[in-house]
């Protein structure tokens, strides 16, 4: 992004370019450089950053983290919920967590199973914002350099390491959002029963989002997990609706698409089905 007058040196280097050579094959998929380099650029960085040229025939998929919150921030507004407390699980980096931070009233707090992602979103939060550096092609990488929100323009923003399924001990929020989570957890079921029960994280009268693009892995979580039905009488999105019909309504239905850049000329596509609720 554009430096503008920014002085670089009050910025921390987040991942270093010379730690994209290094082999990864036995970090966790969540703890690689590689890995974190790739979605801090796509939660922070520009349309040039990520593709190049403003142009591309993927730039429709370029913002996801602010366009997923600016949906919730429409839902708030029509069904009229005041958002003090928000809650980003599974935040990764920390692009959504700041992107509530604009219109959510007191705090956001960002939850994540990845220790060196949480460093990473705490790390730039501190000093707003960092450089990175991003694959080019084979051993050429270049650094990109962005900003986040001014503290005066924004609500606190705090990251901690915590688990999906295990929510107690955090308080109570009024929005809770649950990004590209539901399938990758041993027990997606297990994780939304905690919006189901009064005395739950999620308030009454919040609003619960859910985006998954559905795309399940028997390394996150066994077959008989997942949502749906085998025989594909039952979609993933349709069991959603029918294990959250008894505690919630559906306020908005729609499809976001999102970007992972591999190199220049490979990228990772993926259309999240994203769905709001408002809790009885």
């Amino acid at each position: 992004m554009d430096n503008g007058e920014w002085d670089l040196k009050t910025l921390p280097t987040l991942v270093k370019g010379d730690e994209l050579l290094l082999d990864d094959s036995l970090e966790d998929v969540y703890e690689a450089s590689r890995d974190i380099s790739k979605y801090l650029l796509m939660h922070y960085g520009s349309l040039e950053d990520v593709f190049g040229e403003r142009d591309h025939p993927l730039a429709m998929a370029h913002g996801y983290p602010q366009r997923l919150s600016r949906v919730l921030q429409l839902a708030a507004s029509r069904t009229e919920t005041r958002v003090l407390r928000a809650l980003d699980v599974g935040c990764s980096v920390g692009g959504v967590s700041h992107a509530l931070s604009g219109w959510v009233e007191e705090q956001v707090l960002g939850l994540d199973v990845s220790a060196r992602s949480i460093d990473v979103a705490s790390s730039l939060t501190l000093h707003g914002g960092g450089t990175f550096g991003v694959i080019q092609q084979g051993p050429f990488s270049q650094e990109v350099t962005f900003r986040v929100r001014d503290e005066s323009e924004r609500c606190e923003v705090g990251f901690q390491v915590g688990d999906a399924c295990d929510l107690d001990g955090l308080g109570s929020f009024d929005v809770v959002v649950l990004s590209n989570v539901l399938d990758r957890v041993p027990d997606p079921g297990g994780c939304l029963d905690q919006f189901l029960t009064e005395g739950g994280p999620l308030n009454s009268g919040g609003l619960l989002a859910v985006a998954c693009p559905w795309s399940w892995y028997p390394e996150f979580s066994k077959p008989e997990k997942w949502f749906g039905s085998p025989d594909g009488s039952m979609s993933s999105e349709d069991h959603l609706k029918e294990r959250l019909k008894a505690g919630f309504s559906l306020v908005h239905e729609g499809d976001e698409p999102a970007v992972l850049r591999q190199n220049p000329r490979e990228y990772d596509y993926f259309n999240a089905h994203v769905t709001v609720w408002k809790k009885f």
